[in-house]
């Protein structure tokens, strides 16, 4: 409530009145103009001047831990007041490594068995079989929403130990995204001046991320140490021109790197250092390892399947790829039952292991003509059951083949998916729980295959 001041007149020698002000003693500026809100605010949060030091809060380390305690308690504690920009706390708060995460027992937006909760340790989950008339999927949230490529997504891999993906292109940029399906929020990004990212993966057990780009070196970060990210220097008289495509055998141990002539040049995963180089004739084009990492597979332009014995480095076998002129992609089933040769003209053989290692000119099990252009990718998921091949030189160009049938899965892909445009990578998650698949948008496309329970 305001008061008016009186004033008091008084006379002066010259007999004029003058007006003064009553004598009040001196407040700082912001005192005197202070908010009353603002004041009362304090007073609750601080308390009054005589006991603020009283007031403020003690900590040690019983406290804590009966506050960490508290956060998982089904109350939360009322809020004073809110913000509109307020946000629940992020999803991969709970982090196992370090720089990754695990996720909270929360809903997505996805309501399918309350989508995939994501796990720290993953493990390939056992399931019936896949049928093969058709596959139940469904479309989310891309899994590079929040950040995606300003060039085409050359890469797309999920993290073999934790609910991350990894992707890469040409913009010179790494990034990380946490995965549940319904946020995929980004973890990390690293990016790169003058260094446009060809071929990126993980390795060593997810600890380090392997970056190639032009030249010849390429890069390593260590995500749970403080090296940030480091180069190999480059090797002289190693006869390649760069270090952009290269494959990691999953038992952490290899390198391999697709030079020129044939040659592969391998790498040790924790030195980084040369090992050795084998040759194969014709133009090395693509490289797999087995499941144990116990074999290497190569393929070229001479059309001829190289099998490597990764403990001595030796050719055990070789034979040809029926009808095939060039052969542009192998892969190698985890069961270790079956191996997939892509040609060129976009046919794709299957062949059993067993007796494509017992014969020069094995007979393939089935081939595969739905794609129409050339095969530029092949890939099993982890139980076997399905193969997917790409070829980046058609729109909508995948095709996922169920196994052990070996007959084309009929709906996918949706023939109202326009976004997929033309693909340049895909990968599937751990226990096949998603398909990711990178374009020449810079978009990763993000499928939740509803057969697979885990993630």
């Amino acid at each position: 409530m305001l008061r008016r001041k009186k004033y008091q007149q008084h006379g002066d020698e010259s007999g004029q009145k003058s007006l003064s002000l009553p004598k009040t003693p001196l407040q700082p500026l912001g005192e005197k103009y202070k908010d009353a809100r603002e004041a009362r605010l304090e007073e609750e949060v601080l308390g009054v001047a005589e006991n603020v030091i009283e007031a403020l809060p003690t900590y040690d380390t019983t406290e804590r831990k009966r506050k960490k305690r508290k956060r998982h308690s089904s109350q939360e504690p009322e809020k004073k007041w809110s913000d509109s920009d307020d946000e629940k706390a992020a999803e991969f708060e709970k982090i196992t490594p370090s720089w990754a995460a695990k996720f909270d027992d929360e809903k997505s937006d996805d309501s399918d068995e309350e989508m995939l909760k994501a796990q720290c340790h993953i493990s390939i989950g056992a399931s019936v079989s896949l049928p093969s008339s058709a596959l139940e999927f469904k479309r989310v949230t891309d899994g590079n929403k929040e950040d995606p490529s300003k060039a085409s997504l050359r890469n797309v891999e999920f993290h073999p130990k934790a609910t991350a993906l990894l992707t890469g292109g040409p913009d010179n940029t790494v990034r990380l995204f946490a995965v549940d399906g319904s946020k995929n929020r980004k973890i990390h990004s690293m990016f790169m001046e003058n260094t446009p990212v060809f071929c990126t993966h993980f390795s060593r057990g997810g600890t380090e991320i392997l970056i190639g780009s032009k030249g010849k070196t390429f890069y390593i970060y260590d995500m749970e140490g403080s090296k940030g990210i480091t180069y190999r220097p480059k090797i002289k008289g190693l006869d390649i021109l760069q270090m952009s495509k290269f494959v990691v055998s999953p038992d952490d141990r290899f390198i391999a790197f697709l030079g020129r002539f044939g040659y592969i040049h391998l790498f040790s995963q924790t030195s980084k250092e040369l090992i050795d180089s084998v040759k194969m004739n014709g133009d090395v084009i693509s490289v797999c390892f087995s499941k144990d990492g116990k074999y290497m597979y190569s393929f070229g332009t001479d059309g001829e399947v190289y099998v490597w014995d990764m403990d001595t480095r030796d050719c055990i076998h070789h034979f040809s790829d029926e009808g095939c002129l060039k052969g542009v992609t192998v892969a190698a089933s985890p069961d270790n039952n079956y191996l997939v040769c892509g040609s060129a003209s976009g046919i794709v053989s299957v062949y059993d292991r067993e007796a494509a290692m017992a014969s020069r000119h094995p007979k393939p099990l089935k081939l595969i003509k739905n794609l129409t252009t050339k095969c530029s990718g092949a890939l099993f998921n982890a139980q076997s059951e399905i193969l997917a091949l790409r070829s980046k030189d058609v729109e909508k160009g995948i095709r996922l083949v169920h196994f052990p049938s070996m007959t084309v899965l009929p709906n996918f892909p949706e023939q109202h998916d326009h976004d997929m445009k033309n693909l340049l990578s895909m990968d599937f998650s751990p226990s096949s729980g998603y398909l990711a698949l990178g374009n020449n948008k810079g978009r990763c496309l993000l499928y939740r295959l509803q057969h697979y329970t885990k993630y």
